[in-house]
């Protein structure tokens, strides 16, 4: 990856900037528990390559938004988005439209689904 950069911390303008400059934002963490930088690329039309471990990979939508691969495919996941421009800017639309659509309403909406769903059948069990 002769052209990969890797920037370390960034901050304000510099960050805004480089999310801007970004082609695809590859993220391998297996602990993030949410993943604001992985949302953050996304709502700047970056689609990210991230590990199936942690929160990340509950924001990628895998082969839309970017790839949600182990660690020994990413190399193969960056080659695969970036090699097909078409494909690449549908994944940037994509990472844009997605982002858009989380907000704390959303996790929350998601969240009281989650507890409907659960509800019924733990009533039913007490009885």
């Amino acid at each position: 990856m002769p052209r990969a950069e890797f920037t370390g911390v960034l901050k304000g303008e510099a960050l805004s900037t480089a999310y801007a400059n970004m082609d695809l934002f590859v993220f391998p963490s297996h602990t993030d528990t949410f993943g604001n930088v992985v949302l953050e690329a996304l709502a700047s039309g970056v689609p990210a390559v991230v590990t199936p471990d942690g929160g990340p990979c509950t924001i990628v939508r895998d082969g839309e938004t970017g790839r949600v691969v182990p660690d020994e495919d990413f190399s193969t996941a960056v080659a695969w988005v970036l090699a097909d421009p078409v494909r690449h800017a549908k994944m940037r639309n994509a990472a844009r439209a997605h982002a858009l659509t989380a907000s704390w309403d959303s996790v929350f909406e998601d969240v009281y689904k989650a507890y409907e769903a659960i509800l019924p059948q733990q009533v039913q069990t007490a009885h």
